[in-house]
């Protein structure tokens, strides 16, 4: 039986790093298809992305995550405590990853958006319909090219994000597989937890057995509250559930 997780993070950076690994499986899939349409949610998760990481310095957070996990597997490998052969394999991607992002550069969203077109599209990324047919026939050309056309382009523009991207992808695996899931009980559907001074939680994570019920979460520096509602029939309010939730709770 598949657990249903949700998830909360508790700052900025990890906010970002999981809006990106959300848009980043979206491009993963859309990719998949040669359809016009699904070029179309490639182009515009693609962009998506983008605009993400020239907010803000994305690729450095990256690289100063990428050295904090070596320096702990490198520790790791010399412990009797851990499985030092999976530290060393952990260790190696890790080192890879981080050579990959060193590589691209710190002007490396300029490959993308010096090019006239891609350029264009952003124009008009924020515009709802923007780029409808008749505002951007050029955009209409580009997917009548067919796909051997249209998929190089791509994974040239993919290819430039891709090192950032699998870079989060790892740093948030390792991040969820700090902590060990514990099980507990919400008393009539509500369950805090006191943290305690020096700890170090970036992301609550709740797994629940059954979808009859949802989390709401909210965290700050000494207690982590959580709500669970019910929400059985779509045209109704969320209520609070007055029953006794079992559940399981990470605190990462």
């Amino acid at each position: 039986m598949s657990e249903h997780i949700y998830e909360l993070p508790l700052n900025e950076r990890l906010r970002t790093f999981m809006r990106v690994e959300f848009l980043y499986k979206r491009l993963q899939y859309s990719l998949e298809n040669d359809d016009t349409w699904a070029i179309r949610s490639s182009v515009n998760t693609l962009l998506e992305i983008y605009s993400i990481l020239s907010r803000t310095d994305v690729r450095r957070e990256v690289l100063f995550d990428l050295d904090r996990y070596i320096f702990q597997m490198t520790k790791y490998q010399g412990s009797s405590m851990v499985n030092k052969k999976r530290a060393k394999e952990i260790n190696l991607q890790l080192e890879g990853l981080k050579n990959d992002v060193d590589q691209v550069g710190t002007g490396y969203l300029g490959q993308i958006r010096d090019i006239e077109f891609v350029s264009s599209l952003l124009h008009r990324h924020t515009l709802p319909g923007g780029r409808a047919e008749f505002d951007m026939p050029k955009y209409k050309f580009w997917l009548d090219s067919g796909p051997t056309r249209t998929r190089s382009d791509l994974r040239k523009w993919v290819g430039v994000i891709k090192p950032v991207c699998d870079s989060i992808d790892q740093i948030l695996w390792l991040l969820r597989e700090s902590s060990e899931a514990i099980s507990t009980v919400a008393i009539s559907g509500l369950y805090n937890h006191h943290v305690e001074r020096n700890s170090q939680i970036s992301l609550v994570r709740i797994f629940l057995s059954k979808n009859n019920v949802f989390p709401e979460i909210s965290g700050g520096k000494h207690l982590i509250s959580i709500r669970f509602l019910n929400w059985s029939i779509t045209d109704e309010k969320t209520i609070q559930d007055n029953k006794n939730i079992r559940f399981k709770i990470s605190l990462c």
